[in-house]
């Protein structure tokens, strides 16, 4: 999962740095911005996706619930 997170961060980045390139031949290229909004789109939706992913997260918390009712049920055993 934290392959993604680079992924993503080093994507930011490199959009980022196509600005003066995109500011410079942005008037003259209609493909340029169709490429650009169509990864937009796709990237955002795509992040969103992982956003509302929570597998991970409900996974981890079952094992906690897990781990704190074994905890108790030991606490109660060994109560008087």
């Amino acid at each position: 999962m934290r392959s993604w997170v680079w992924f993503h961060r080093a994507s930011a980045i490199l959009w980022a740095l196509t600005l003066p390139a995109a500011l410079k031949w942005w008037p003259q290229s209609v493909a340029f911005v169709i490429v650009a909004s169509v990864y937009a789109n796709v990237k955002s939706d795509w992040g969103a996706a992982e956003a509302a992913d929570d597998r991970e997260v409900v996974e981890r918390l079952e094992r906690i619930e897990t781990m704190l009712t074994g905890l108790i049920i030991q606490r109660d055993k060994g109560a008087p």
